[in-house]
């Protein structure tokens, strides 16, 4: 049996160090491809270093609505001047991507495919993560935005999933969920399953 591993990570928000933590809990792992469910700056002190490290692994972005909002003002949140590199990067950034892997129809947006600033809660009710999945198209949904991770399967095997914030280290003063997590979606012969785990050690901490 093939199982094909991808690696969900979001809301990394300029920090580096937990980026850096949880490639290297990824390719301890070993995944086909690493996924990013966008906001990449605000919060955290790193918006060059983190966005250069995203280049370099050629992970596969998509943009967060932190990311949209420093493309039309050429800063972030933070205060921090975008290089003409970093801004060329964020602008090329699709809202959503999508692909069929064995048969499994995985969508990935930030928040709901309609919205990058409406988040999915993790207590939401089935029939509002089966009208999203119908809207995405997808079998899973992978989504961000809220912080806070969560693996929702639904009566038909659908999931709909968020591996939470990979930020762990934010600036002083800012209060948002910080989980440090990321995850594991493996894929064989149509069965899907959804892991949480720790950037700083790799620790399962949930899954669906």
């Amino acid at each position: 049996m093939t199982v094909t591993k991808l690696a969900v990570i979001s809301d990394v928000h300029a920090d580096v160090h937990a980026l850096r933590d949880a490639l290297t809990q990824i390719d301890r792992i070993g995944v086909e491809r690493v996924l990013c469910g966008g906001d990449l700056l605000d919060y955290g002190l790193f918006p060059e270093e983190t966005l250069m490290l995203l280049g370099e692994r050629k992970i596969s972005c998509i943009r967060g609505n932190h990311d949209r909002w420093a493309t039309m003002s050429g800063a972030d949140m933070s205060g921090w001047h975008l290089t003409e590199r970093s801004a060329g990067f964020l602008d090329s950034l699709p809202s959503y991507w999508r692909k069929l892997i064995n048969g499994v129809r995985i969508v990935l947006t930030h928040a709901r495919p309609e919205s990058d600033m409406r988040g999915i809660a993790p207590d939401a009710p089935d029939h509002q993560l089966i009208e999203l999945l119908g809207e995405a198209g997808a079998d899973v949904l992978l989504v961000g935005h809220t912080h806070i991770p969560f693996s929702r399967r639904l009566p038909d095997g659908r999931l709909v999933c968020n591996p939470g914030a990979l930020l762990r280290d934010p600036a002083p003063g800012v209060e948002v969920p910080t989980p440090g997590t990321f995850g594991i979606l493996g894929i064989a012969d149509g069965n899907v399953t959804f892991e949480i785990r720790r950037a700083s050690d790799g620790r399962l901490v949930g899954d669906g």
